[in-house]
């Protein structure tokens, strides 16, 4: 119904209201209705003495409208915007229904958002790390694996190699707080998966034959490593992944298993954890061979001779954070990823993630590792 045909109506009903009121006697009320000798056609007084409410609104809502269009129209010349916006605008201005222009509102805020996310988010996706950057994650991740006071291995590893090589100085990292640090850990993440999972592939390769000694396969593992020594300390965590694997645990649970055993050892107390590594390296020795009869000897921890990038790792090593259940997305690898290229470190072993196609985990999902 248009607004003209709703103040005809409107104008009618008042008319109906005005002639039952002539109808109807008021004794008590001197009477002002116009006498029965002026012509049927005399005008209501009442309709121009005293015009409707709705009447009133109405036209006030006109001119109020017709007034906002205006002020558009001069609004639209000062901003340049395409043509599509234009029409949105004057969409805008035409709606008088106040619900119905903070849901046209709350609609353009989410667009603008949409918008804003698609941009940051194809800006991410270009940052990549640099080969140079590439090859000094595996040898921090790599040196982490090896270091016998890492707190964990399925918690904060990726962010502590972060900060290692932010303390370390080590160039081409993005800023702080910058949208390129979410690619910086995604890379992070991905190395430290491969590399995590040769380290544990070397380990369980093992154990068929049972012939390798502690001693001969700790000193395998540093040989990628030439700044990190075969110590006592880690001796005794590859005798405790060693036991591990012989446990039938899947890929998704092996690390998180790890990290139980580590939690569980340390609740007892320094003294506990160390008795039951100790039971575990030795029954490894009666396992696989007498560490003491190899040739590869023990060496020295992580000290003052050692790098400060080591050093800096070292330190860090010990506050890793462990997940009980870690939640993210899984990240796809890209199609080249195994494919060796001149960029790659020859001294750093690669294998495929541990986690693929089965480790919630994977690649860092979790966007505090």
């Amino acid at each position: 119904m248009s607004t003209q045909s709703i103040l005809q109506c409107a104008r009618a009903r008042q008319a109906q209201e005005a002639e039952r009121a002539l109808e109807t006697p008021h004794p008590a009320t001197p009477s002002i209705l116009p006498s029965e000798s002026e012509p049927a056609s005399s005008p209501n007084p009442f309709a121009t003495a005293f015009p409707s409410t709705l009447s009133l609104g109405l036209n006030n809502q006109a001119t109020r409208l017709s007034q906002l269009r205006n002020f558009g129209e001069k609004a639209l010349k000062k901003v340049k915007l395409d043509t599509d916006s234009e029409a949105e605008f004057r969409t805008y201005i035409e709606t008088s229904n106040p619900d119905e222009r903070n849901a046209m509102q709350f609609l353009h805020t989410l667009k603008v958002e949409s918008l804003l996310n698609n941009s940051l988010q194809a800006h991410i996706s270009t940052w990549k790390s640099s080969p140079a950057l590439l090859r000094t994650m595996r040898k921090f991740i790599w040196a982490m694996l090896l270091l016998p006071n890492v707190a964990y291995y399925a918690g904060t590893n990726e962010n502590t190699i972060i900060q290692a090589m932010r303390n370390s100085n080590i160039p081409d990292l993005p800023p702080v707080d910058s949208i390129e640090c979410e690619g910086l850990v995604k890379d992070v993440a991905r190395e430290y998966s491969v590399q995590r999972s040769t380290f544990k592939k070397k380990i369980s390769d093992t154990l068929p034959d049972k012939k390798v000694d502690i001693a001969t396969l700790s000193a395998a593992l540093v040989a990628h490593s030439e700044h990190v020594n075969a110590t006592l300390g880690l001796r005794f965590r590859v005798a405790l992944v060693r036991l591990l694997c012989t446990r039938g645990y899947t890929n998704a649970e092996f690390w998180p298993k790890v990290d139980e055993e580590l939690a569980n050892l340390r609740a007892g107390g320094s003294g506990d954890l160390v008795t039951a590594l100790q039971i575990i390296y030795e029954d490894d020795g009666q396992t696989h061979g007498d560490p003491t009869k190899s040739k590869h000897k023990t060496g020295d921890g992580v000290g003052q001779g050692s790098p400060s990038w080591l050093r800096n790792l070292s330190s860090l090593v010990p506050h890793i954070q462990r997940f009980s259940r870690r939640q993210g997305t899984k990240r796809k690898r890209p199609a080249d990823f195994d494919m060796p290229t001149n960029d790659d470190d020859s001294e750093t072993p690669r294998a495929q993630p541990d986690d693929d196609n089965e480790d919630p985990e994977a690649a860092g999902g979790n966007t505090t590792d």
